[in-house]
């Protein structure tokens, strides 16, 4: 099985290759990034026709490559999934879908992320799913450069701070 992982960051790369190798090492994983969408998405606060356009260029490689499955791996650009699926006979995965749908069974539900634009997209699909959920997010854009610079644990300690 092949599957496809389209990131935004090249962060995301180590975590999800070790997670695949550690549950699945027999799938083989092509991956397809544009570094520059996440500037684009901080710049206008949303999805807009060229980070669309942009999205699903890497879209049409993936599924142009024989993928049995194409798994998004950055949160802010999730709700791009209920664009862009119709226009595909694969699957596209949210990168937060099972995380999400586990938090659904409580009634408040806390969110930290590193990007301001992801908490729109989690809060889109948890109150899609539930109206009624309490919601809080906090965003800390330097956390992700120390997991980039492998300081797991000073990143746990802020967010302990929360």
């Amino acid at each position: 099985m092949k599957i496809a992982l389209i990131h935004a960051t090249t962060t995301a790369l180590k975590p999800i290759e070790v997670a695949f190798q550690t549950v699945a090492p027999n799938i083989e994983l092509l991956h397809f990034m544009d570094t520059g969408l996440l500037a684009l998405m901080e710049k206008s606060g949303k999805l807009t026709p060229e980070i669309i356009r942009r999205f699903s260029a890497l879209v049409n490689i993936a599924y142009d490559s024989d993928v049995s499955c194409i798994q998004l791996t950055c949160s802010a650009f999730n709700d791009i999934t209920a664009i862009l699926q119709p226009l595909y006979p694969v699957k596209l995965f949210r990168s937060d879908e099972a995380m999400l749908d586990e938090a659904l069974r409580y009634t408040s539900i806390g969110l930290v992320s590193t990007v301001k634009e992801t908490p729109i997209a989690l809060q889109n699909y948890l109150l899609n799913k539930n109206p009624d959920c309490m919601i809080e997010s906090l965003v800390d854009p330097g956390i992700i450069h120390l997991l980039s610079q492998g300081k797991k644990r000073n990143m746990t300690i802020g967010l302990k701070r929360w």
